[in-house]
């Protein structure tokens, strides 16, 4: 899941972006926990930063929390008792667990960018990974967003099935009931007449992606993908304070009953994430009281300037009557201000190829554009 920080929410799921700030250091980590102390989130130390390939493009910063750090020396004492799994299967477990997690999380972070958003930090922490994700207040790039996660993980089951097939196994370990996953273990012949762990690896790597992907796709509750995922398409009918009641609310009743479930269970790990879950939800519905209710016949910016229907009455969402001289004009000078928005940002992405490549990497295009924002301002000068 993907903190989605439009600055008015969030992780998928709910917190906020955070200030992490720059650098890092165990000192200033305890620092934000005893002394600042009001942002969670914020309790965590870098872990690596992905560099920018693209000239104009942020770096992505992968941090990791402290409670985190407490969990995966947890997992790791475990498996020394006599009856769990054995440290080597463990460390690889969790390596292989948290790498998908972290490539489910870029996917969240690249799908973002690809709309025209901003992402430049994913969290690891105990309950999965966060995307601080920032894309434009429109229902389809949120939806592009969400799914670029579980989307990463959807790709990865065919080709781990595929190297699986290529190795000699059967269909039984590609294809079998995911709530009984022993059962492939003890029954597929791939299994049986070899000691080698590479076989037992590559099919926990196969079974974790496959069960990361149906858990973010199942769960329907917000702030999981899921929840995200029918919020967004409700958003495109009912406008994002309905849909977000009505995802919130589905959210609080989800939590409930799958958390009841995770304790009768005995899975704190489901536990902790639907009260993580409910609490975001019950957060959100406060939040919900502070946006302005947006009528679902108002203005899509996703269907450009098509989205200017008609609204109860016949009145046009513009405010005038549809068709006046008033609602023309309206309609034009909106448009006339997109216009200049959108060369205002192509000038902008000029001016940071100049600053990256230099003047003679532009095009004749580039600088007939660059020349003519240049007499533009000459003008209004």
């Amino acid at each position: 899941m993907g903190i989605q920080d439009r600055r008015y929410n969030s992780g998928g799921s709910g917190g906020g972006s955070g200030d992490y700030g720059e650098g890092g250091g165990f000192r200033r980590a305890l620092r934000r926990i005893f002394v600042e102390g009001d942002n969670f989130f914020g309790w965590s130390l870098p872990l690596f930063t992905v560099p920018r390939w693209v000239p104009g493009i942020r770096a992505i910063q992968v941090r990791i929390h402290l409670l985190f750090i407490l969990f995966i020396v947890g997992q790791l004492i475990w498996p020394v008792q006599r009856s769990a799994v054995g440290f080597t299967f463990a460390a690889f477990s969790m390596l292989t667990l948290w790498t998908l997690v972290i490539l489910h999380e870029f996917g969240h972070c690249l799908a973002c960018r690809l709309v025209g958003g901003e992402a430049d930090r994913v969290l690891l922490w105990p309950l999965g990974g966060l995307a601080m994700c920032r894309p434009p207040h429109r229902w389809k790039a949120s939806l592009i967003t969400t799914l670029g996660g579980p989307g990463v993980n959807f790709v990865l089951i065919p080709i781990l099935g595929g190297i699986m097939l290529a190795l000699g196994s059967g269909w039984g370990a590609i294809v079998f009931n995911p709530f009984d996953p022993k059962h492939v273990l003890l029954t597929e012949a791939w299994f049986q007449f070899d000691t080698s762990y590479w076989r037992y690896f590559l099919w926990s790597a196969y079974f974790t992606n496959l069960a990361l992907f149906l858990f973010n796709m199942a769960l329907v509750m917000y702030p999981m993908d899921a929840g995200r995922i029918v919020q967004e398409l409700l958003w495109s009918r009912l406008g994002y304070k309905r849909s977000m009641t009505i995802a919130t609310n589905l959210g609080i009743f989800m939590a409930f009953v799958v958390g009841f479930y995770g304790f009768l269970a005995g899975v704190p790990m489901l536990v902790m994430i639907c009260l993580f879950g409910g609490i975001t939800c019950y957060n959100q519905r406060r939040m919900l009281a502070t946006i302005e209710d947006v009528p679902n016949w108002a203005y899509d910016t996703d269907k450009g300037y098509g989205g200017f229907d008609s609204g109860p009455g016949g009145t046009s969402t513009t405010g005038f009557f549809p068709g006046s001289a008033e609602d023309k004009a309206y309609k034009a000078a909106l448009k006339r201000q997109h216009k200049e928005q959108e060369h205002q940002r192509e000038v902008d992405r000029i001016l940071e190829k100049i600053r990256d490549k230099g003047m003679q990497s532009l095009s004749g295009r580039e600088k007939a554009t660059l020349q003519d924002a240049t007499e533009r301002g000459r003008g209004k000068d």
